[in-house]
């Protein structure tokens, strides 16, 4: 294990990612690392990452084991049918650290995966949720914070976004979001 003590949830993060990358499993960063990545800096105690276990017909239950047989705590949970987020696997190591790794998000692009953007952090190589589906999934979340972490983006990528793109993203969360996300362009 990387992490030495309480605070280092971007180093349990680390350790996890080699588990999912050993197990062949699909995955984005998210949350408030991706946030830091898309201009928004902001504390967090945990790690959070978005993982496809479709692609290579890898069960939840498999992801656990690994997990667990890395010596780490790990609970899994459903989500029920109001719930947006449909799973969740939620990983701690002996300091407490923490990271979620969610097994899908209602509303949530099927290629979400196919545009995330590879960074280099810590010795390893990390994929970040892409800038507009980070926006779309945040106005998606739609609690004040996350609003302000997607205006933030907005304004530090104003230039890279590819509008058409994210309009089509926040609307496939629903009409409410475009709505958000309307406003949030014309404010």
């Amino acid at each position: 294990m990387k992490a030495t003590g309480p605070g280092q949830s971007s180093l349990l993060l680390l350790d996890v990612i080699d588990i999912l990358n050993k197990s062949r499993v699909p995955y984005a960063v998210i949350g408030a690392f991706a946030a830091s990545f898309h201009g928004i800096v902001r504390a967090s105690m945990d790690a959070d990452a978005v993982i496809s276990l479709r692609a290579h017909q890898v069960r939840a239950e498999d992801i656990v084991s690994n997990m667990k047989a890395a010596g780490l705590d790990v609970v899994q949970n459903q989500g029920d049918a109001a719930d947006p987020v449909l799973g969740a696997i939620h990983i701690t190591d002996p300091f407490g650290n923490r990271v979620d790794l969610l097994t899908g998000i209602r509303g949530m692009p099927g290629d979400i995966l196919s545009r995330v953007v590879a960074v280099d952090f810590a010795g390893a190589r990390l994929r970040i949720i892409g800038v507009e589906d980070f926006i779309a999934m945040k106005i998606f979340a739609g609690n004040p914070r996350d609003i302000e972490d997607a205006k933030g983006a907005l304004k530090v990528s104003a230039e890279k976004i590819n509008r058409k793109l994210l309009e089509q993203l926040a609307a496939g969360y629903g009409k409410k979001e475009l709505q958000a996300l309307r406003k949030i362009l014309t404010d």
